[in-house]
């Protein structure tokens, strides 16, 4: 009875395993390599005056791992620098 309690903990547990590891590739791959990239682009174009990244806004996957990085990281902090904004707005209103 115990090794039947035990497998069936071990299985729940490799479930939980495989969906946090899911949801984790989810939140960086899309959210961080995609989205922040598709928006830290023409913030990096615009203060670079269209110098950097030289890859095109579709050519994220192209970027060099420090270019791919630099704009996601830009394209993140305006998401929450806006996140901010909108809540100190919404919040004094």
């Amino acid at each position: 009875m115990d090794e039947l309690a035990e497998g069936a903990l071990k299985g729940l547990l490799r479930l939980v395993g495989v969906v946090v590891r899911a949801l984790i590739w989810l939140i960086w791959e899309l959210c961080f390599e995609v989205i922040a990239w598709y928006i830290g682009w023409p913030i990096c174009r615009a203060l670079s005056f269209g110098r950097t990244p030289q890859e095109s806004i579709t050519e994220h996957e192209q970027a060099s791992n420090l270019t791919s990085f630099t704009v996601s990281v830009v394209g993140l902090v305006s998401l929450v620098g806006l996140a901010i904004l909108i809540a100190k707005l919404v919040g004094s209103g």
